[in-house]
């Protein structure tokens, strides 16, 4: 009697059959969408990575050899304990103000910032900027802010909280603002892979 059921109901069994094949398929191609989706993220990222490599002008620090690797006296406004494992990270800059743009460097060799088209990997113009006017830099696995012309105040904001940046380091965080003249530099850290820390 089953057997009969069946065999007059085959073309349910055939849809079943054939509903459970285009499922399978449907499922394999989503699966290699998928991993093409993230090879080309991978190598849009390796790509950003290489191109701030990339943005290094080669050029040495400002400060003399024997103060690169001293310790550094720090004021640190606020808390955050962000490190990144094996040292690697870049920093994103996107200025907001009279000039805009986004920028993504290696703090290992100082970013310098300032309104001289000589040495500055950054260039903000205006006449509240000075010629060499800050040095963004790693130092043991963290990113830190240093004025390097005291006659034009540099302000870094976290959250409501803002201090002024003088010749003494300042440690510096993922959302953390730099506000120079009229120009606000929004600071954001990334490790090798590209994700935010």
């Amino acid at each position: 009697m089953m057997l009969d059921i069946i065999k007059e109901k085959w073309y349910f069994a055939a849809a079943a059959v054939v509903l459970l094949a285009v499922i399978l398929i449907a499922n394999r191609y989503l699966k290699k969408y998928k991993e093409k989706k993230e090879q080309y993220q991978k190598r849009l990222k390796e790509q950003a990575l290489s191109e701030a490599l990339k943005n290094s002008r080669g050029r040495k620090n400002v400060f003399a050899q024997n103060n690169q690797a001293a310790p550094m006296e720090t004021a640190n406004p606020g808390e955050g304990q962000e490190t990144v494992p094996g040292g690697r990270l870049v920093v994103q800059l996107s200025l907001v103000g009279q000039k805009s743009g986004s920028y993504v460097l290696n703090p290992e060799d100082h970013i310098l910032l300032g309104s001289s088209e000589d040495g500055n990997d950054i260039v903000l113009p205006g006449k509240d900027v000075a010629p060499k006017q800050c040095d963004i830099f790693q130092y043991k696995d963290q990113v830190y802010v240093k004025s390097l012309d005291l006659s034009f105040p540099v302000e870094l904001r976290r959250k409501v909280r803002q201090t002024a940046v003088t010749n003494k380091a300042i440690r510096v965080l993922t959302g953390d603002q730099i506000r120079i003249g009229v120009h606000i530099i929004q600071i954001s850290l990334m490790d090798y892979k590209g994700n935010l820390i």
